[in-house]
């Protein structure tokens, strides 16, 4: 009897084992069932969120004018340096780094296309005031001075493509104390920016219409020196002057600015004026300004002085400003700067 008792026992005990082995095997296999599809699902609305965009990105390239072959580069190229497509259509700067490696990847390119490209988004010049992206941006014909082994040589940009920089040697003949391999400077001054310095190999030295021209490679890196602590902004704005002269008498007379910095203000007065007020470098004199709804009051002195036509023109320094004023200023200026360089862009695109 015990032992048929046992028997029984020992069988139910296995039942029970086997039905605990297989409800665990079911339990893992419906979880890991739960995490393939959603993993699946998730690169399911991955796929549907991409397709969209991609969708709405060549609705969007469109409007700019662009072929389905021009868009095709964009998308790609976004999609391998992990760069918002969006944003390659509206700023120039992810838009060159993207063209960059279109070029590197394709020796082949087209690079009418790619002009092109650059004139349908307004990206084919810059305003004088922003400061370059790459060597691709420097305007032909600028002048500049090329630098090997602390030797100056005048030169001027004759021509550039995508992969290179074609630099003219004025008034210079062979021998050239460089030759290919060797690294050379290109050291130029962009007037309302910035002092530049390039750096690169020489690739090539060739002869074309009686010019030597020194061929070199593109670059996004480079030394830039600022000629001013902050941007001045070309703008009138009205502005009343108080100015002591030697004999102790306060002269007011207004005017309006040329242009305005954080740092200070630029004005012209006429000739025979400015001989009666007898400014010279160093004069301090008050200012008010009057604009967007804001007063600012503060004195300014003169740093530079020159004449132009019938006007003798003051650069001046704000000696004290507020907090508050500045960054009033701040904000104006960056304000002024996106409005300007978003009439540029549409001139530039619908030129």
């Amino acid at each position: 009897m015990d032992e048929r008792v046992n028997i029984v026992v020992d069988a139910f005990k296995t039942t029970i084992e086997n039905v605990n082995i297989f409800t665990v095997i079911i339990v893992i296999l419906i979880f890991v069932l739960i995490g393939f599809f959603l993993v699946f699902w998730e690169k399911f609305e991955e796929f549907l969120s991409k397709r969209y965009l991609k969708k709405l990105f060549y609705r969007n390239g469109e409007n700019y004018g662009l072929t389905q072959k021009e868009l095709d580069i964009l998308w790609n190229y976004s999609q391998k340096l992990n760069k918002d497509p969006f944003l390659v259509l509206e700023y120039k700067s992810p838009f060159e780094k993207v063209i960059h490696a279109y070029v590197q990847d394709n020796p082949d390119y087209n690079e009418n296309l790619i002009k092109n490209m650059r004139k349908k988004l307004g990206f084919d010049k810059i305003p004088s005031f922003m400061p370059l992206i790459s060597t691709k941006d420097i305007d032909l014909f600028q002048t500049g001075n090329l630098i090997y082994e602390n030797r100056i040589f005048p030169v001027a940009l004759y021509d550039k493509d995508e992969k290179y920089m074609y630099w003219y040697l004025i008034d210079k003949k062979p021998p050239f104390p460089f030759d290919k391999g060797k690294t050379v400077k290109v050291r130029f001054t962009r007037e309302d920016d910035a002092v530049y310095i390039v750096e690169g190999k020489v690739e090539d030295i060739f002869e074309e219409n009686g010019k030597y021209i020194v061929k070199i490679p593109h670059t996004f890196k480079f030394l830039q020196i600022q000629r001013r602590r902050d941007f001045r902004l070309k703008v009138k704005i009205p502005i009343e002057l108080t100015i002591s002269t030697k004999d102790g008498k306060q002269i007011k007379i207004e005017v309006e600015t040329t242009d305005i910095s954080i740092d200070g203000i630029g004005f012209c007065i006429p000739v025979l004026k400015a001989k009666e007020l007898k400014m010279d470098i160093g004069t301090v004199f008050s200012a008010k300004l009057r604009f967007e709804g804001k007063e600012i009051e503060t004195e300014a002195v003169v740093k530079n002085i020159r004449e132009i036509g019938k006007n003798v023109c003051y650069g001046s320094e704000f000696k004290e400003i507020t907090n508050e004023d500045k960054n009033f200023l701040i904000k104006f200026i960056h304000t002024e700067q996106q409005k300007i360089l978003k009439e540029y862009k549409k001139l530039k695109i619908f030129e």
